[in-house]
C-alpha cells in the first residue's frame, strides 16, 4: 500500500481497492472540480483507510500541457498517446473531459480496452454512432455514463420532489432561463463550430433537464436567434419553444450574453408554481420559492456537490449495479434536440423529433 493522493487533498492511501481512474483531458472542469471529486469518495468498503477512488493516469493531446497538468496534481502517469495509459492494469475507468470532438473515439477506446466511462456531454452529435457506443459497453458488461451534472444539483433534485409529490398540480408550462454569463476564461472553442454556441453548451442542458424532470423526451422544437454581440461564428442567444410527448410545452432562454439575468427555471402548475431563481450548476445561492394564490413560501434545499455526485453514482454503478446519473439514451435525446434547434434555426420553422431510443 502507498499513499499515492496528493497531499493537499488530505487524501486517503491507495491500494488493490481503490478505483483508478484515467482522466482523458487536461481541461478546466478536470483541473477545478473532476480530481478533487474523484479524491473525495467515500473510503472504498470494509477499508476506513483506503481511498475509493482515485487518479491514477492523465492524457491530454498536447504532451506539455499533459505533463504540467499531472505534476500540478500528483499524476504520476501522464502523457499525449492514449493507448499505453489504457493499458495500464490500475486504470479501471475514465473520465472524458476534452472538447467534445474528442469524446466518441476516446470513448470508443476506452470500452475497447475494457474500461467503464463516465463522459461530459454530448457523447456524439451522430446518434447511430451514440447507439453503437452504448452497445460496445453492453456487450463488455461496462457502464457508460454521461455527467449531466445538473441532475445532481440540490435545488433540481428538489423540485423533482416537489413535482413527485404533486405539490403544484398538474404542471401546465415551464421555462428555462439558462443565461448566466459565459465568463472570459471559456470563451475559447465554446464560441466556434463545432460545439460551440450556446445550443450545445446550454440547450442541450435545458433540454436533459426537461427530461429529469419531468420524464418526458421532446416532441418538436422551434428555435429563434436573438442577438451576437461579439461576432462569434456560432449562436450566442437563442429563444425555443420545446413540445415535450406527453408533456407540457416548455419556453428556453439560452445566452451568453446577460450577465445580470440568473439562471431560473419556473414550473407552472394547476395548485401552484415553483420557481428557483440563480440555480446554476455550481451555485450555492439558489432560491427556492412556491407560489400559490398571492403568497409566496421559500422552500429550504441541501447543496450538493454535483461533480461529487456525479462520480458517487457513477462508482454505484460499477460497484452495485445502480443506475448512473445519466446515460447515452438520455444524451441522445438532448442531442437530437439540439440537431433538430440547428434545423429548426436554418428552416425558420419548427421541427418534429422522432420518438429517440
Amino acid at each position: 500500500m502507498v499513499d499515492a493522493a496528493p497531499a493537499q487533498l488530505a487524501m486517503r492511501a491507495v491500494d488493490e481497492r481503490s478505483i483508478g481512474f484515467l482522466v482523458a483531458g487536461a481541461s478546466q472542469i478536470a483541473e477545478h472540480r473532476m480530481i478533487e471529486a474523484i479524491w473525495r469518495q467515500p473510503p472504498a468498503p470494509g477499508a476506513r483507510d483506503v481511498a475509493g477512488a482515485y487518479v491514477a493516469a492523465l492524457f491530454s493531446h498536447n504532451p506539455r500541457r499533459a505533463r504540467r497538468f499531472a505534476d500540478r496534481h500528483g499524476i504520476v502517469h501522464a502523457g499525449d498517446l492514449l493507448a499505453p495509459l489504457l493499458e495500464r492494469r490500475e486504470v479501471r475507468c475514465v473520465y472524458v473531459g476534452s472538447h467534445p470532438r474528442h469524446h466518441a473515439e476516446t470513448v470508443r477506446a476506452a470500452l475497447a480496452a475494457g474500461k467503464h466511462v463516465l463522459c461530459e456531454p454530448p457523447l456524439s452529435e451522430d446518434l447511430d454512432e451514440s447507439r453503437a457506443l452504448e452497445q460496445m459497453a453492453l456487450h463488455r458488461g461496462l457502464i457508460l455514463a454521461l455527467n449531466y451534472s445538473w441532475r445532481a444539483h440540490g435545488a433540481v433534485q428538489l423540485l423533482r420532489q416537489q413535482l413527485y409529490e404533486g405539490t403544484i398540480g398538474e404542471v401546465l408550462g415551464i421555462r428555462i432561463d439558462n443565461t448566466d454569463a459565459l465568463p472570459p476564461d471559456r470563451q475559447g472553442w465554446r464560441l466556434r463550430p463545432p460545439f460551440g454556441g450556446v445550443l450545445w453548451d446550454r440547450l442541450l442542458r435545458d433540454v436533459d433537464l426537461l427530461a429529469f424532470l419531468l420524464l418526458c423526451s421532446p416532441a418538436a422544437v422551434h428555435t429563434h436567434s436573438l442577438q451576437k454581440l461579439w461576432g462569434s461564428s456560432s449562436e450566442e442567444e437563442v429563444m425555443s419553444v420545446v413540445r415535450l410527448r406527453g408533456g407540457p410545452p416548455a419556453q428556453l432562454h439560452d445566452s451568453f450574453l446577460c450577465p445580470h439575468a440568473p439562471t431560473c427555471v419556473t414550473l407552472s402548475g394547476s395548485l401552484g408554481t415553483l420557481r428557483a431563481v440563480s440555480c446554476q450548476v455550481e451555485s450555492t445561492v439558489c432560491q427556492i420559492w412556491l407560489r400559490r394564490g398571492g403568497t409566496e413560501l421559500p422552500l429550504a434545499w441541501a447543496p450538493i456537490d454535483v461533480y461529487r455526485a456525479g462520480v458517487a453514482r457513477f462508482l454505484a454503478a460499477i460497484r452495485l449495479g445502480e443506475a448512473p446519473l445519466a446515460t447515452a439514451l438520455d444524451d441522445r435525446r438532448a442531442v437530437a434536440a439540439v440537431l433538430a434547434a440547428q434545423q429548426s434555426l436554418s428552416r425558420g420553422q419548427g421541427v418534429d423529433l422522432p420518438l429517440i431510443r
